[in-house]
């Protein structure tokens, strides 16, 4: 009913009231069949940039990421709350292979750290005094790859039905807009006033010489 509503503008294809407003019907369409798409027995997910930003290294294109997974013997789909994530029934081994072959080809910049830091005397460093600190992108990427990763993706890879996935702005230029300062208040003020602002004398202004 709901595809037979967002093909006719909102109107219910049984007759009666509409069912919802067009733009209503199309995001639940989508939201629907995002959720049937997605790996049934996977009730987490990765968030790709969150992933990559562990090892310090730019987000993996999301294709290549879960061509890769597929290619390794793994279901993968996309979740319906979140664009850059990602759920598959792969182990939590395989997702970081995948993460640890692509670092390997584009290997990611080495975090900068202060000498105190790398002494493991800096505040806050969970190294033992005077032992240098392994960072966490250090740690991940030395472990041993169990698994053969190929980023390759098939051909017709990705395509899925074509539907609303993401629900769209309420209205126009939606978002955080930029915080009240008072400055522009301020300026006002003195644009309207004049005189009072200034205690009612004329501004010192210097001559020039002629």
């Amino acid at each position: 009913r709901l595809e037979s509503a967002a093909e006719n503008g909102g109107v219910n294809p049984l007759g009666g009231a509409p069912l919802h407003p067009l733009h209503t019907a199309s995001t639940l369409h989508g939201l629907l069949v995002s959720v049937s798409e997605e790996v049934p027995d996977a009730p987490l997910y990765h968030c790709l940039p969150s992933l990559c930003s562990s090892v310090n290294s730019p987000t993996i294109p999301m294709l290549n990421f879960r061509a890769a997974l597929v290619n390794a013997g793994y279901e993968v789909s996309a979740y319906h709350k979140e664009p850059s994530a990602v759920k598959t029934n792969a182990p939590n081994y395989v997702v970081w292979d995948v993460v640890r072959a692509w670092c390997k080809e584009y290997p990611p910049a080495k975090r900068k750290e202060s000498k105190r830091h790398r002494k493991g005397e800096e505040q806050g460093s969970n190294a033992p005094g005077n032992q240098p600190d392994v960072d966490i992108a250090t740690k991940i990427l030395s472990k041993e790859m169990r698994t053969e990763v190929d980023f390759t993706i098939p051909k017709g890879f990705g395509e899925r039905k074509k539907a609303r996935r993401w629900a769209l702005n309420p209205e126009k230029n939606w978002g955080p807009k930029k915080a009240a300062s008072g400055k522009n208040k301020r300026k006002k003020e003195v644009d309207e006033d004049g005189d009072e602002e200034m205690g009612g004398e004329e501004p010192n202004v210097k001559q020039s010489r002629t």
